[in-house]
C-alpha cells in the first residue's frame, strides 16, 4: 500500500503533485468517465474520448501511480477504475465529484454520450469492438460512435 500512502500524504509536494494532474483536459475526462462508470478499458477510452491509444496510456499511467486510479486484467484487458483510497479520502473525494464541471461541458457531454451507447452493448459486443483494429471506426448498432481518425 506504499503507492497510496504516498499519494495521500499531507505534505504540499503530493498535494501540488495531485493539483498538477487534474490540470490536464484529457485526465479530467477520465476521472469524469470513471466517477460515472465502475470501470473502462483503454479501448474504451479510445472508442469514448477519439484520443489515439498511446496518449490514453500515458494519462491513465500517471494517473494509477499518483493513486487515483486501480486496475484489473481480465484477459488481455486491463480495466481502470477509481481506486477505494481516492473515493475514501475526504479531498480527493470532493474534488473528482467536482471533476466533470472542472473539463470542457461540450466534451465532456460528448463524452457522456459515446460512453452510454458503448456500455449499452453486450460483453460479447464490447471485447469485439475493443479487438476490432485499423479503420478508426467503432460501429454500434449501424451507426459509427467514433468518427474516422484524423490525420495530424
Amino acid at each position: 500500500m506504499g503507492m497510496l500512502d504516498a499519494a495521500y500524504g499531507s505534505s504540499v509536494a503530493s498535494g501540488a503533485r495531485f493539483l498538477r494532474l487534474l490540470a490536464d483536459e484529457t485526465r479530467l475526462r477520465i476521472l469524469a468517465l470513471l466517477a460515472k462508470t465502475p470501470d473502462l478499458c483503454v479501448c474504451e477510452f479510445v472508442a469514448i474520448l477519439r484520443l489515439p491509444q498511446y496518449q490514453i496510456s500515458r494519462h491513465l499511467g500517471q494517473l494509477r501511480r499518483s493513486g487515483l486510479l486501480a486496475t484489473r486484467r481480465e484477459g488481455p484487458f486491463v480495466f481502470y477504475s477509481i481506486a477505494d483510497g481516492a473515493r475514501r479520502h475526504t479531498v480527493h473525494r470532493l474534488i473528482l465529484r467536482a471533476v466533470p464541471k472542472l473539463a470542457s461541458p461540450q466534451a465532456v457531454s460528448g463524452d457522456f454520450g459515446r460512453m452510454r451507447r458503448l456500455v449499452k452493448l453486450e460483453r460479447a459486443q464490447r471485447v469485439a469492438a475493443c479487438s476490432a483494429e485499423g479503420r478508426g471506426l467503432r460501429v454500434l448498432r449501424g451507426r459509427s460512435i467514433l468518427r474516422p481518425a484524423r490525420a495530424g
